[in-house]
Order: structure tokens, then sequence, then C-alpha cells
């Protein structure tokens, strides 16, 4: 997994008001996100393949400091210090480490993490539900350009009350769907700079294969 995706949705009436509502809401969402100094979250991730009938679910988490992030998703651990990227595979005990500026589209960006939604995509407040216990604004996102995605629909669930993204659901356009749930959720607290370097001493055997130039 190379990407990590995070998003919101959420509310409700007429086309032109809706559209509107769901803008001010995304704004809100936007301006706070911009005041985080770090994030520290966990997460629940389930992936569903109609076609196939797989069901499976896992846990991850995520810590983000500036253009730092360190991902865990169980299978895999993606850590940048901003100008390296180190991709760590469990199964095979292997990392690829590459430079930022050679992703391109490929890496992982965590600023667009809170703010996706600001370019190229359409947006439609489709009302209140309740997930959970927990009242949350139902947003669905429409990239304007689906044919370059893998998914054609994000339905993002927004907390009415901590406005914060509280569960995304992708939905492939070949049957397979994501649905992401936060867990827990902390901002602007102190993270050491160590979290985002890749210690390969933590890693007895593993292979390293560098491919930056």
């Amino acid at each position: 997994m190379k990407r990590f995706i995070a998003l919101s949705l959420t509310m409700f009436f007429a086309i032109a008001m809706n559209a509107q509502d769901a803008e001010s809401i995304l704004k809100d969402l936007s301006e706070k996100a911009k005041t985080f100094k770090t994030v520290k979250a966990t997460y629940t991730f389930r992936l569903i393949d109609s076609m196939s009938g797989l069901d499976e679910s896992s846990e991850g988490e995520i810590t983000i400091k500036d253009d730092k992030y360190h991902l865990n998703t169980g299978d895999y651990l993606i850590i940048s210090d901003g100008e390296s990227q180190w991709t760590y595979q469990q199964d095979v005990n292997e990392v690829l480490i590459d430079d930022m500026e050679d992703l391109g589209d490929d890496g992982f960006d965590p600023k667009t993490m809170f703010t996706i939604w600001e370019d190229d995509f359409k947006y439609d407040l489709k009302g209140t539900k309740n997930i959970e216990g927990v009242d949350c604004y139902e947003i669905h996102l429409f990239p304007n350009d689906v044919e370059s995605k893998t998914f054609h629909t994000i339905k993002m669930f927004v907390d009415k009350n901590k406005m914060e993204v509280f569960r995304l659901e992708v939905k492939g356009r070949e049957g397979t769907d994501v649905i992401y749930k936060m867990k827990t959720f902390q901002t602007n607290v102190s993270v050491p700079d160590t979290k985002f370097q890749f210690d390969v001493g933590d890693f007895p055997g593993v292979e390293v294969i560098d491919n930056r130039l």
C-alpha cells in the first residue's frame, strides 16, 4: 500500500443549497486541518471485493509532522523524513528507499490527507446520519477526472460535534470498496523527529533496496 487515503463527507436540502452547505463544511475542515502542527491517529481499514467475496479488516496508525510521516498498516511500514521514503514490507523483510521527488503521484502526500477535496472534486451534501452513535454530516465527493482514478465516489462522514472526519468509504470502479474509520485522533502533540527515520537495526536481516541516485 503506497497511498494512504484520508478525507470527509456530510449534510442536506436542495442541490444549490446542498452545494453551498457542503462547501462551507469542507472549508471549515480545511481551515482546521491547517492549524495542525502534528497529527497522531489510529484507524480501522476494511477492504470489500464484491466480485470475489473478499472482506478483510485490519488496523493502522499514522503520525504526521509537517511533511514527515510514519504510517503503519500492519503489512507495510511507510516512513518519510520529507526527503526520502522508506517502504518496508513485513512478509518479505524488505525495504525500498526512494527520493520523494522521484515518487511523484505514487508517493503518499500527508499534506493532502485532510484537504483532498480542495482539488479536482465535485461534492454533494446528502444529509445527516448517525454512525455507531455519532451524528455525522454525509458528503459525497466525485472526482472530476474519474477515468484517471481507481474509484468513482468517496463517501465522507464528518462528526458534527468535533468537526473531524469520522469515516470514509471509497467506492472502487471495479467493485472493490475500502472503508476507513477513525478510532483515535490527536493533534499538536509532541513527536520526536526520530519517529520519521527508518533504523535497519530494528529489522534484523532486512534486505535494503535503495533507489535513490
